[in-house]
């Protein structure tokens, strides 16, 4: 039995909707979550594989990548967004979403590199006007309806954000599994589903945009121009970079390799 974790959003679709057709030849259990919810049940055994926040990858040993998935986007990613009611030089507090690991720790390292600040950072719910309400700036994640807001937001996106300060694409999450119970067959089963999900993008916008309410031509341009469901060389460059700056930057303690699985080593 593969226990899959994955997260709600538009951007995991392609990647485990394959598991919800007759296709799959596998005995599966499939439950959604945050990616912070997430990281919380692989580290406590409950799931077996998450679709889960990167960051985790780099502060928790004994988990490995299933190769050639993620979820990343070159430049603008469209739902990682920091708004803001002052202009980003003046930021001094930013209301943190606590859904999130992967883009909490971007944020910080974005501000100080291409912004010269180091606001305060608190973690809060995912609820901009709240955010906004106490706190200079709001992160949120995973959101596609924030686009009509207030005319005194400003609006950075972290992709393009990483993008103008390093020129690579962006690395948002990966299949990490726990090395005690990654296996060819799960790698297999995940690989499956994003081929699966590739051929289908059209398809999947369509039954989305219904299901969540959201404008079909965005979920399209979403799913079809901005999301890349590969893990190529420039992503790998992409992702030990990022890995590197968090350390740069104190967010995580230590520089660990993230393996990634080799199917012929099993």
């Amino acid at each position: 039995m593969l226990r899959i974790g994955s997260v709600p959003y538009l951007n995991g679709k392609p990647l485990v909707d394959w598991f919800h057709t007759d296709a799959p030849q596998v005995e599966f259990d499939l439950s959604y979550a945050v990616p912070s919810t997430l990281a919380a049940q692989l580290r406590a055994g409950a799931i077996d594989v998450a679709n889960c926040s990167i960051f985790e990858g780099f502060v928790r040993p004994g988990l490995v990548l299933i190769p050639d998935i993620s979820i990343s986007a070159e430049g603008a990613v469209k739902s990682v967004r920091l708004f803001s009611r002052v202009p980003l030089r003046e930021i001094r507090t930013v209301a943190l979403d606590t859904s999130s690991l992967t883009s909490s720790a971007l944020v910080q390292i974005l501000l100080n590199e291409s912004y010269g600040i180091r606001p305060e950072y608190v973690h809060h719910a995912p609820e901009l006007d709240a955010m906004l309400d106490r706190y200079d700036a709001g992160l949120i994640i995973g959101d596609l309806k924030l686009f009509d807001l207030r005319p005194d937001t400003i609006v950075y996106d972290l992709g393009q954000g990483w993008k103008n300060l390093t020129g690579l694409p962006f690395v948002y999450a990966g299949w990490l599994a726990r090395d005690d119970r990654v296996s060819t067959q799960m790698a297999d089963a995940l690989t499956a589903a994003r081929d699966w999900g590739i051929s289908n993008l059209e398809a999947l916008a369509f039954k989305w945009s219904g299901s969540m309410s959201l404008p079909l031509d965005r979920c399209r341009d979403y799913l079809i121009n901005v999301m890349d469901y590969h893990l190529g060389q420039p992503q790998i460059r992409a992702l030990h970079l990022f890995q590197q700056k968090c350390v740069e930057h104190n967010l995580v303690s230590a520089l660990h390799p993230l393996p990634i699985f080799n199917h012929r080593n099993h």
